[in-house]
């Protein structure tokens, strides 16, 4: 290995540049805004509107279901039925698309 040049360089900023979010327009990552939320005591799930959970009650009993009926058809847990219907269940599309394919 007499071939090779192993020198070690060192570069070393004197003075790092101070970085100020306002003047400079720099825009923040997720993350500094989820940590700023978390500081703040912001975070929040957004949750099910108690509304659709009442029209999704209606419609599983005019089909003549049961909650877990319905559950198990769009393989869920019972208890996420029973949450979206009494409005504690936090915000899920994809949930939501699965039960109005089974309605229509």
């Amino acid at each position: 290995m007499e071939h090779q040049d192993w020198e070690s360089i060192i570069v070393k900023i004197q003075n790092p540049p101070k970085t100020d979010d306002k003047k400079n327009n720099y825009v923040k990552s997720k993350e500094s805004k989820l940590e700023e939320q978390v500081e703040e005591g912001k975070l929040s799930h957004k949750k099910m509107d108690s509304n659709y959970g009442k029209a999704l009650q209606k419609k599983r009993l005019s089909k003549g279901m049961t909650q877990k009926d319905l559950a198990k058809r769009i393989n869920v847990p019972f208890k996420m039925i029973n949450e979206i219907e009494s409005g504690k269940a936090k915000h899920n599309g994809q949930l939501m698309n699965k039960l109005n394919r089974v309605f229509q």
